[in-house]
């Protein structure tokens, strides 16, 4: 059974322009709190999705479920930029630049582009497509939450340490090296099944792919620089992108 929004479309397009409001005013606090380019740059990530435009009975249900993507874990991820970056972590150096082509860009064209694809899609969504969308939206947008806070100060956007700095490798870390990363592939695939596109949606996922990968490669890299052969054990045991059979704990 598919979802049929036509008859409050008014309903449907006064949550999308209030989506839109909460997010720029929430974008808007941010910056006056931590005005830095991270937050600028996550920030336009997801409003630009969210500008209230196009919204028509047949893509209605999508357009929605985008909407309220992008409010949600928009408003997740500047909440966690405001309080992790620091003015001294971002220096535009060529690493600095590397990072950004190379990690940033491929998640901000799946984000986006999946989002805006997704907008545009007149096919109609079931309640089972619905409910598993949002399942996977709300696992990858908690446990995104959940590694983060168990991360805390050592969370950063950029690759720097801080003094006194240590290696995580308990709770959900002793399963998994990247647990929030995990996580935002899970949110990635939930607007990439949005699309309803094989192709489209596979293109974005793989895209986040390739970003997260580079940023491991290189994360990875100054983990061993900064902690050698306790890090090197600590692969051992922790799987990558998912738990590794066995391996916690030994």
């Amino acid at each position: 059974m598919v979802i049929d929004v036509s008859g409050a479309l008014g309903i449907a397009c006064l949550w999308i322009y209030s989506n839109f409001v909460l997010f720029l005013l929430a974008f808007l606090i941010a910056l006056y709190i931590n005005f830095n380019f991270n937050t600028v740059m996550v920030g336009l990530i997801y409003l630009l999705p969210l500008i209230p435009a196009g919204l028509e009975a047949e893509n209605a249900v999508r357009f929605l479920i985008v909407s309220f993507q992008n409010t949600v874990f928009g408003l997740i991820e500047l909440v966690l930029f405001v309080i992790t970056v620091r003015s001294a972590d971002a220096a535009f150096d060529k690493d600095h630049i590397k990072q950004l082509i190379g990690h940033t860009l491929p998640i901000a064209v799946a984000l986006m582009g999946l989002s805006f694809v997704s907008r545009m899609t007149p096919i109609p969504v079931t309640w089972i497509e619905l409910a598993v969308i949002m399942f996977v939206f709300f696992a990858g947008s908690i446990v995104r939450v959940i590694a983060t806070y168990q991360m805390g100060a050592r969370f950063k956007f950029d690759i720097v340490f801080r003094e006194e700095q240590t290696l995580k490798t308990d709770q959900l870390y002793a399963y998994m090296r990247h647990p929030s990363y995990t996580a935002m592939m899970l949110v990635i695939l939930a607007y990439a099944m949005n699309t309803h596109h094989w192709v489209i949606g596979g293109v974005g996922v793989v895209l986040g792919w390739l970003g997260f990968q580079y940023r491991i490669y290189h994360e990875e890299n100054a983990l061993k620089q900064q902690f050698g052969e306790e890090y090197l054990k600590y692969r051992l045991k922790a799987g990558m992108w998912l738990p590794r059979l066995g391996g916690a704990g030994k």
